[in-house]
């Protein structure tokens, strides 16, 4: 009967795992290429968004009343909408100071123009300064303002001995002026006087630069979708090349175990 060999050692989990270099250089491919794709396709997502805002900026304005009117709520779809209006400031003296978070740590002059065709007024921003004073007068005659329209905010504070309040607040601003108000506010980017009408003095400060355009996030929304999934193959692909070297270094165990007990208890050869 043969001596049993010598029991060898089981080898080490580095060295099987450093046995699977090459499925290790294959899944380091597979989810970079899958990563990079991802991100190709966010940077496309917002490209979409990009050329979505700079269409919405861009595109021409229409009068006020195709689009909104005295006495109706405020879409979401008027924001940052660029419209036309015609009509006349209010006395001077009816304007009002706005500095608090809407301004941004400015001071925006807020005017009451009457639009023609209506009985009431648009709130709307001339421009900004450092801090409040002396209102200053308004444009005379008829007006052709064009304004980007933003909705009206919350938590104005009543008007203080200097017409200061601290956001523009149409229910609040409403029982301080003689006018029935537009449920809104507009952002003065432009004006010009009708002919005929005088001359009418320089526009305030400079004019208040509207926020981007909303832009709903489904802009695009298939660019996204193949990034999330691009993204998801990543994962999968580490998850594979998980299980697939966890079970190759099983099956290397598995057969030095039996080797091994193979060593251990060798089968006598028969003799004639």
């Amino acid at each position: 009967m043969p001596e049993p060999a010598a029991a060898t050692s089981p080898p080490s989990t580095a060295r099987l795992w450093l046995r699977l270099t090459p499925l290790h250089l294959f899944a380091v491919v597979a989810v970079a290429l899958c990563v990079a794709g991802g991100f190709w396709q966010l940077g496309a997502y917002e490209s979409r968004q990009g050329d979505a805002v700079r269409e919405s900026a861009a595109a021409a304005p229409a009068p006020i009343e195709q689009v909104w009117g005295l006495g109706r709520p405020f879409a979401a779809d008027l924001q940052d909408r660029r419209v036309t209006v015609q009509g006349r400031f209010a006395p001077a003296d009816q304007q009002v100071w706005v500095r608090g978070e809407i301004s941004g740590g400015r001071t925006w002059l807020v005017a009451p123009f009457l639009v023609d065709g209506s009985d009431g007024a648009l709130l709307v921003v001339r421009g900004s300064s450092d801090a409040p004073g002396a209102l200053p007068p308004v444009p005379s005659g008829d007006v052709n303002l064009g304004v980007v329209l933003q909705p009206s905010q919350g938590g104005g504070l009543p008007l203080d001995a200097d017409r200061v309040t601290t956001s523009i607040t149409t229910p609040s601003l409403v029982n301080e002026l003689p006018y029935r108000l537009w449920s809104g506010y507009g952002l003065v980017q432009e004006w010009t006087a009708f002919a005929g009408s005088g001359d009418p003095t320089p526009g305030f400060g400079a004019p208040v630069d509207p926020p981007d355009p909303d832009v709903s996030w489904t802009v695009g929304l298939k660019n996204l979708a193949y990034a999330l999934q691009w993204w998801v193959f990543a994962v999968f692909a580490v998850a594979l090349w998980w299980r697939m070297c966890r079970d190759q270094v099983e099956e290397a165990r598995e057969r030095h175990t039996t080797a091994r007990q193979a060593d251990d208890h060798p089968v006598d050869s028969l003799t004639p």
